[in-house]
């Protein structure tokens, strides 16, 4: 309505105008005429004059029209004589002047300049009320609350939606940053984050020449919390470290807090039950080690949950910059590398890290890659040991034991590739083979006669978690057709006592089927003796330990007798491990231990060698006994 107003106002104020100057064009004309003698008729005292009243007399007001006989004129005096012009004569004389020509033309340029200005205006008013209208949609989908502006102008409305909308905007990025970089279940930073934040604070130490620490905690005991009482109990655990390691950031003022979201940067959740500190400006050579000190002693502290107290506590790995490495990735490398030497070293406490270290971690991810590669190229071979019985020195059982001949380094002993094969979970797959092998072995042997021997197989604490036990070896006894009482499980004392209800269930499952049970090492796992009547075992195997010390100190000898008596108390077959000496031999053999192992009598020997030792010459022996004879060395003939 108001630009209607506008429009209609140019109008009539551009036809005032045009009225003005075509009044004084109009009258120039008549006093141009008025002097050419031929345009105009002089009036005398007898004529008549008629008023005339024509329809733009109102665009000349000053003029004076009358009717004559060739139509409307214009009354003009000069010089006291009245004359009478042709009113059309005048208006074309008027119209045709540059004047009024010029002013026509402008008065055309002005009105189209304004059409064309209302016109862009119409069109940008469009425009922005589209956009209002899709903001107020993306106001509605975003939930955002406006007060309407009834009486501003669309761009002040958009202004404000706009206003809004990057408000929101700021909210939500902030969500998203927490969400991107901060663990949901403990609120900290993430690995990546983390990371991140020690790549830039590197450099600024390296601009500066500050030095850096980085600690890496690793909890110990976690798993049994969450094995023991679930994982929602063990989240809880994570949540409540983490706040204790939040006051030590702030006891220690080493806190970074994230300028935008707030979360602290120096302080992480890597992953799992793993976190890390990081130290920016290390001034103190010993405020690490302080450090450390006072995140062992903080976790240690009773944890609560519901009623219950719960202890566990913690391993601490410490690398600095740029002593131990220049680059965040290593840095925590370095760190975690530390930490797994406090884990072997005790556990409970810190270590920093030194080049040895970084030695003995290269070569663990050297062999194994090397291990890897060994199991798909099938690289392995099997020895067996044999276990006699001391009054004839018959065959009761061979151990399998596996041996990897590497093409560079040559046999690699299983003290070693073993541990790391275990840590990797690659023993699943080893396992596996060895378990076939063994019984394929044993299964030639049976087969030549020696039905009452046996083939032991050590089964390792990652497989009885990870392997349906029974059904794991009934598979391969039916693949080789070894009957069940020919096979024996050895298992260490410490992954025993320590085993679940379910796995201690499918080991008694296994003992009903007629395979043997053996504890390994049995003594090394600080078990209760008493506990021996609890376990589903046939074999206690006692750990060289004791078989090496029996001589020389009285209370190991002690032990052993204890341990005879006991096993032939609870029906229990006892083996003594480790008897290198004809000494040791005849100690065990008076205890009353029947069976023994050790390289006094073999050391491991290739299925071959075992071949032709025990078979060759031997058939008649063998079929009537179903065992054979393996002589200790002093005693060969």
């Amino acid at each position: 309505m108001l630009k209607k107003l506008k429009l209609q106002g140019l109008i009539i104020l551009s036809v005032i105008i045009f009225g003005f100057v075509f009044n004084l064009l109009f009258t120039k004309s008549l006093i141009d005429i008025s002097n050419n003698s031929d345009s105009k008729v002089p009036l005398t005292e007898t004529s008549v004059l008629k008023p005339s009243y024509p329809w733009f007399r109102f665009i000349l007001p000053s003029q004076e029209f009358i009717e004559t006989d060739t139509g409307t004129s214009v009354l003009v005096k000069r010089n006291n004589t009245l004359y009478v012009i042709d009113t059309k004569k005048a208006f074309i004389e008027s119209i045709l002047s540059p004047y009024a020509l010029i002013t026509i033309l402008l008065s055309i340029i002005v009105i189209s300049s304004f059409a064309r200005n209302q016109k862009e205006q119409h069109r940008q008013k469009q425009t922005l009320d589209s956009i209002n209208s899709e903001i107020n949609e993306l106001l509605l989908r975003f939930n955002i609350e406006t007060k309407a502006l009834n009486y501003a102008s669309t761009a002040a409305q958009i202004s404000q939606s706009i206003s809004l909308i990057n408000e929101q905007i700021g909210q939500i990025q902030q969500q998203s940053d927490h969400h991107v970089y901060q663990d949901k279940l403990t609120q900290l930073i993430d690995r990546h984050a983390y990371i991140e934040h020690i790549e830039k604070q590197l450099k600024l130490a390296e601009q500066n020449k500050l030095r850096c620490g980085l600690l890496f905690i690793d909890l110990d005991g976690f798993k049994q919390v969450n094995d023991s009482f679930g994982h929602s109990f063990g989240d809880e655990i994570l949540i409540q470290v983490a706040n204790r390691l939040k006051d030590i950031v702030r006891q220690f003022k080493i806190q970074d807090s994230h300028p935008h979201n707030g979360i602290e940067q120096n302080l992480s959740r890597l992953g799992g039950d793993e976190f890390s500190i990081f130290v920016p400006d290390i001034r103190d050579p010993a405020f690490c080690t302080e450090l450390a000190q006072a995140i062992l002693a903080e976790i240690e502290r009773d944890f609560v949950l519901g009623n219950k107290l719960v202890k566990i506590g913690a391993s601490i790995g410490i690398a600095s910059y740029p002593e131990s490495a220049s680059q965040p990735h290593a840095l925590l490398q370095m760190s975690d590398v530390a930490m797994y030497r406090a884990k072997t070293d005790g556990r409970g406490i810190f270590r920093v890290y030194s080049p040895e270290m970084g030695n003995k971690i290269r070569r663990y991810h050297y062999l194994l890659e090397e291990l890897r590669l060994a199991i798909t190229s099938n690289s392995f071979n099997m020895s067996f040991q044999p276990i006699v019985h001391v009054e004839d020195c018959a065959i009761d059982y061979f151990e399998a034991l596996i041996r990897w001949q590497h093409p560079i380094e040559g046999l690699i002993p299983p003290s070693e590739f073993i541990p790391i094969a275990e840590e990797s979970n690659l023993i699943l797959e080893l396992g596996d083979w060895i378990l076939l092998e063994s019984c394929r072995q044993m299964t030639a042997w049976h087969n030549a006669g020696m039905k009452k021997v046996k083939i032991s197989v050590n089964v390792s604490g990652i497989q009885l978690k990870h392997r349906d036990i029974y059904n794991w070896v009934i598979a391969a006894l039916n693949k080789t057709g070894l009957p069940p009482t020919a096979l024996m499980l050895e298992i260490t004392e410490s992954t025993l006592i320590t085993a679940s209800e379910e796995i201690i269930q499918q080991l008694e499952t296994c003992r009903k089927a007629g395979i043997s049970i053996a504890i390994d090492d049995f003594g090394t796992g600080f078990s209760s003796l008493s506990t021996l009547a609890d376990l589903p075992i046939d074999v206690i195997k006692i750990d060289r330990l004791f078989i090496t010390q029996a001589n020389e100190n009285p209370k190991y000898l002690k032990i052993l007798h204890s341990i005879s008596e006991l096993g032939h108390q609870l029906g229990l077959k006892i083996v003594a491990e480790g008897v290198e000496q004809l000494e040791q031999f005849e100690l065990v053999k008076d205890l009353g231990i029947r069976c023994v192992q050790g390289y006094l009598v073999s050391r491991p020997e290739t299925s071959y060698n075992v071949g032709s030792k025990v078979l060759t010459g031997n058939v008649n022996h063998i079929a009537t006994t179903g065992t054979s004879v393996w002589l200790p060395e002093g005693q060969k003939t």
